[in-house]
């Protein structure tokens, strides 16, 4: 998948360059002073798991951890499901979130999103038998078929509108959507490419990947408390720098390029 970043980034970093306006700046005096970096983070495996040591590692760890040292502080993690981490934001209990969030003009109404850091999509991985015949969404939006999507995610949020005829379960968190259709209670479950590769990987003799490309491009941004302007521009800034370095495509290779981390997961989902 050809990423459009490089060019979205430098337009975007235009802009950060000429200076935007700070409204206040409570949220990053607060940081400095606090020496704390509050970062809400979600168990979606690359981007933050709980290894067997009860530790959380990913994609989403590495960044924040590398962000709060950037910022003179301490990375201090809360998992949440997203419909807490929103609500923990809004509260003012946590400082952002990052959690591969799909920018969505739905979200923006909820939070302020950076610029993008990272690109997926939206895909399907299903059993492989009974496997619908054609490699397009439409041969599993048919009224007989069960598709699952976890709660608050970008994929239940569009799911209604791509799979209309087909019913559409959804369920709390990653671990029951694999033992959905692990179980064979669902025929595929709609999620984010990553995810859909993993496991697709994990089970190769029971799930396949059917569709030829993403249903769906998306890009994901890191989201702070709306008003809170000097966070979001610091935030910015540092992906603006990070890619320059390439401190950001090196992470992204190494957590989304490369499955050795694969062994540091828990034990996987029972049917």
């Amino acid at each position: 998948m050809k990423s459009h970043l490089p060019r979205l980034l430098l337009a975007l970093g235009a802009l950060v360059a000429l200076g935007l306006p700070l409204a206040r700046a409570d949220g990053l005096t607060d940081i400095f002073e606090r020496k704390t970096l509050r970062v809400g983070v979600a168990d979606f495996a690359p981007w933050t798991f709980v290894n067997p040591e009860g530790k959380p590692e990913g994609f989403e760890i590495d960044l924040g951890t590398q962000l709060a040292h950037d910022l003179g502080a301490q990375a201090e993690f809360k998992l949440a499901p997203l419909a807490d981490l929103f609500a923990a934001l809004d509260r003012g209990e946590i400082d952002l979130i990052a959690a591969g969030l799909a920018i969505t003009p739905a979200r923006a109404r909820q939070v302020e999103f950076s610029m993008p850091y990272f690109e997926s999509g939206t895909t399907l991985v299903a059993r492989r038998s009974p496997a619908p015949s054609g490699r397009a969404i439409g041969a599993y939006n048919q009224p007989a078929s069960v598709i699952v999507v976890v709660a608050d995610t970008y994929s239940a949020g569009i799911a209604a509108e791509l799979l209309d005829a087909a019913e559409v379960r959804i369920v709390p968190d990653r671990p029951a959507a694999e033992a959905e259709l692990l179980a064979g209670r669902a025929l595929a479950w709609l999620t984010n490419v990553p995810d859909a590769r993993l496991l697709a990987r994990a089970h190769p003799e029971e799930l396949i990947l059917p569709l030829d490309a993403p249903i769906i491009r998306s890009v994901s941004g890191l989201a702070v408390k709306r008003g809170n302007q000097a966070v979001l521009n610091y935030l910015n800034a540092w992906i603006v720098s990070r890619f320059a370095d390439n401190f950001l495509p090196n992470l992204t290779d190494h957590w989304f390029g490369d499955y050795d981390w694969t062994r540091r997961l828990p034990a996987p989902a029972t049917p």
